[in-house]
């Protein structure tokens, strides 16, 4: 099934492709303000799912666009827009003010941080149909995102609020870390990070109830419990510091740990 990924964009329609090369339509600035987008509608979103071989996943795409949408007519406010870029999309850092809805029909390779936090209940959608590579990322609130391909980290990865919506699906992770909060889940077929998650999700716990945060990171990495602070160690690395003690990442690396079979969104 995976196969056809590669040969996704090339079965799009000649008119489609074409867009890309015109710009006609296309600006920079606005919500996303390292690259340039067009607004599409939902037609285009479907074509560019069956392109690329994520047809059944097309449902879940659009249910949170009706919920979206739905919500912004409940508050008098615009209907949010899609916006869609393609190709390679290369960009300092990504941090859109919620809600927004980004397509990305290619690889994302932005050079910073990735930022995917909502306000309450804003729920929002972030696809991309290829791989992510950024230092960090964050999806928080009501952020679902789904990359078809990969996620590479060159930091971590951090997940909470899944109470209000937030999801991250991939065929692959690769991060440092993963740190999720106890509402928060993720989907990767194939993970390859420290992870530091609740049970009951089936993913692999590194660090588990019976270790001691103070243990494995810094001071500043924690909260006034003694406990992993999460936005914390979010904070520092994205400042560039290190929130592990020496060796205490490789420590928990070394650990033999189980998952379950991660699907797609549905």
């Amino acid at each position: 099934m995976r196969e056809s990924l590669s040969r996704g964009h090339s079965e799009l329609p000649a008119d489609v492709q074409g867009e890309a090369q015109m710009r006609c339509g296309w600006y920079e600035g606005g919500m996303f303000h390292s690259f340039a987008t067009r607004v599409v509608q939902l037609d285009e979103i479907k074509v560019r799912f069956e392109a690329a071989n994520e047809a059944e996943t097309f449902g879940w795409f659009v249910e949170h666009f009706e919920r979206i949408q739905d919500r912004a007519q409940q508050q008098n406010k615009p209907a949010v827009e899609i916006h869609l870029a393609t190709g390679l999309v290369r960009a300092d850092k990504l941090v859109p003010a919620s809600p927004w809805i980004l397509v990305v029909d290619g690889d994302l390779e932005v050079a910073g941080d990735i930022d995917l936090s909502t306000q309450p209940y804003e729920i929002s959608l972030f696809v991309v149909f290829g791989s992510v590579h950024a230092k960090n990322l964050r999806f928080s609130g009501s952020a679902c995102c789904y990359a078809t391909k990969s996620v590479e980290l060159a930091g971590g990865c951090f997940g909470d609020h899944g109470d209000e919506a937030a999801e991250l699906h991939t065929t692959r992770l690769k991060a440092r870390m993963l740190m999720l909060d106890g509402n928060t889940g993720v989907n990767a077929q194939q993970l390859d990070a420290v992870v530091f998650a609740s049970k009951g999700w089936g993913l692999p716990r590194h660090f588990t109830d019976d270790d001691v945060a103070a243990d494995f990171f810094v001071a500043e990495a924690l909260d006034e419990d003694g406990g992993i602070d999460e936005r914390a160690v979010w904070e520092l690395m994205t400042s560039g510091k290190d929130p592990f003690q020496p060796g205490a990442l490789a420590t928990l690396s070394a650990r033999r740990v189980d998952a379950e079979t991660r699907l797609k969104p549905r």
